[in-house]
């Protein structure tokens, strides 16, 4: 049973659909964009949190406790707004994984995987968030709990680097193969993203030392990590925005590459059919 509604309201939605703001480019600016907001909110977290420069990793129990004693609302706020990076993140996959599909012959196992992986990394965003706000919760309890709570909280913040690592040997991969005269995106990019995981490896010992630059304040496992994958999402996004520019308004045809696709005249094939 449909609806009756008035005429000017059915010509309100007709005008919402068609405006300008509604077309499937403005829709794929939006999710490049979203790279930009979740990299600011990501860090902007860290700072409401108090957290630049990080808390010391051989405080005492006492001090780390008191840290978040101190400064228990800035911690919640720092907390959703990580949470919050996390809900941008995926939109800025999905339009990452939608250029990719535009590259000719790149196997759909490469965007799958890009995508898949980023549908894991969300999980860096938001686990993260969820340890940090329980933290922040109960900040009067054992500051023993708190203190594990917290080393908790950083360990899964730095260390799962893999799947973001998984995403830019994918991106990189289509970049590369793409040799039209007009590639999509430029092939230093694809240098770009191959190289800035390697920042990221550092965090995986962290759990080793409380000390140095290999702790989860240290130079190499916080900042480098931290300015890198950052500063890699916006950039990103930036060239992501000019491929989405370059799309033609009418979409363009989406060459697939099956491999399950037999050729013809193949003794697997049956008679007058084409799999």
């Amino acid at each position: 049973m449909s609806l009756h509604r008035p005429a000017a309201v059915k010509n309100m939605w007709v005008s919402i659909a068609q405006s300008r703001f509604m077309t499937p480019h403005a829709f794929q600016y939006y999710c490049a964009a979203s790279g930009i907001f979740s990299s600011l909110l990501f860090f902007l977290g860290f700072a409401a949190a108090d957290f630049l420069p990080p808390i010391k990793p051989w405080w005492t129990a006492e001090k780390t406790a008191e840290h978040y004693q101190h400064h228990t609302h800035r911690v919640r706020i720092g907390a959703s707004m990580i949470a919050l990076s996390g809900l941008f993140y995926m939109p800025f996959c999905a339009a990452i994984s939608s250029q990719m599909r535009r590259v000719p012959n790149l196997h759909y196992v490469v965007q799958q995987l890009q995508l898949s992986a980023a549908a894991a990394g969300l999980w860096t965003f938001v686990l993260p968030a969820i340890i940090l706000a329980t933290t922040s919760y109960r900040p009067e309890r054992n500051p023993e709990i708190t203190q594990t709570l917290n080393d908790f909280f950083w360990i899964c913040t730095l260390m799962p680097w893999q799947t973001f690592m998984v995403q830019n040997f994918c991106f990189s991969y289509a970049i590369v193969i793409d040799q039209r005269s007009k590639p999509l995106f430029p092939k230093e990019l694809a240098i770009f993203n191959m190289i800035i995981p390697f920042f990221w490896t550092a965090s995986t010992g962290i759990h080793f030392t409380k000390f140095g630059p290999a702790a989860y304040n240290g130079a190499l496992s916080f900042w480098f990590l931290g300015i890198s994958f950052c500063g890699q999402l916006i950039i990103d996004a930036v060239f992501l925005l000019r491929a989405i520019h370059s799309e033609p308004e009418g979409g363009e045809q989406i060459v697939d590459m099956f491999p399950n696709r037999l050729p013809k005249g193949d003794p697997e094939v049956a008679p007058g059919k084409d799999i």
